[in-house]
């Protein structure tokens, strides 16, 4: 009968140890459901009402008089999630000391120029290419001497010169008389080639020679040029030629002082001027060969 209660015993406790639920978490790891924690507390509250908690094997021995709860802990349950980090806040440069860019001023705030001033180089310019020009030539020749006014405008390109002029020469017979020659010219002229360092002209017109016997007039071609070395200190040169009826050929080359912004001009050099009747008068040719040098003055108006 003993052994049939000790079987009996042992049965019922064996089918209750194979009915229980089995604990899904391992040691060391709490249950995921709350729900086991509370059914294992009741049970083991069942079985022994006074049933220490367990230590690890090679856990020291807990020592009564210290107030230390050295019962083990459930590991804490750490979920991986991303972490964000705020971006760190904009820096910003503050200069102590900025400077600044201070634009010129245009030009119409520039100084004004004195009224002098501009008033002078206008006339200056005025002198320069738009001038009335007025003057007194004198030629020394070795048979004579002659004298000429030359008046005249020079616009930017246009221009306009007319010459009137006598000579006074040795009678050629050996009487000791002397012969009188009057020349007279008119001619347009066209600055071909003009700037800050001079001009180079074209010119045309008419040409007249009187003489004691006979009066010529024909047409007359010429090129003059000035080149300006400094604003008062020039070179000049002029060639005239007459092919017909007669034969006239007036030739000069010097310097040009000018006073005062080119208001006065001081002229000097070397002229040829040479005079050929073609037979005209007696059927026998007279030529007058005249070189010798000149001095002129003018004012510009």
């Amino acid at each position: 009968m003993t052994r049939r209660l000790q079987f009996l015993s042992a049965a019922v406790l064996t089918g209750m140890l194979l009915a229980a639920p089995q604990a899904e978490a391992r040691f060391g790891k709490r249950s995921s459901t709350e729900s086991q924690d509370d059914s294992r507390e009741t049970r083991e509250s069942r079985d022994s009402g006074s049933t220490h908690d367990a230590s690890p094997v090679n856990a020291p021995s807990p020592s009564h008089d210290s107030g230390r709860d050295d019962r083990p802990r459930g590991r804490p349950r750490y979920e991986s999630r991303p972490r964000y980090y705020a971006p760190p806040p904009p820096v910003v440069y503050v200069d102590p000391a900025p400077s600044y860019y201070v634009e010129p001023a245009p030009s119409y705030y520039a100084a004004p120029v004195s009224s002098s001033v501009a008033a002078a180089a206008d006339e200056y310019m005025s002198r320069r290419y738009k001038n009335f020009l007025f003057g007194l030539d004198t030629l020394i020749l070795r048979e004579g001497a002659g004298v000429a006014l030359h008046l005249g405008f020079e616009g930017d390109r246009l221009g306009l010169m007319l010459r009137a002029g006598a000579l006074s020469l040795r009678a050629d017979d050996g009487s000791g008389d002397t012969d009188s020659l009057a020349l007279l010219s008119g001619h347009l002229s066209w600055a071909v080639l003009k700037g800050d360092s001079g001009r180079l002209r074209l010119e045309g017109g008419l040409s007249m020679a009187r003489a004691p016997d006979i009066t010529f007039v024909g047409p007359s071609l010429g090129v003059s040029a000035e080149y300006y070395l400094s604003d008062f200190f020039a070179l000049e040169g002029r060639v005239h030629l007459t092919p017909v009826p007669y034969r006239q050929l007036d030739a000069a080359g010097g310097v040009v002082v000018y006073f005062g912004y080119k208001l006065f001009a001081l002229r000097g050099g070397m002229r040829m001027l040479v005079l050929n009747d073609a037979g005209l008068v007696d059927g026998v040719v007279h030529q007058d060969v005249l070189p010798g040098p000149y001095l002129s003055i003018g004012l510009t108006i």
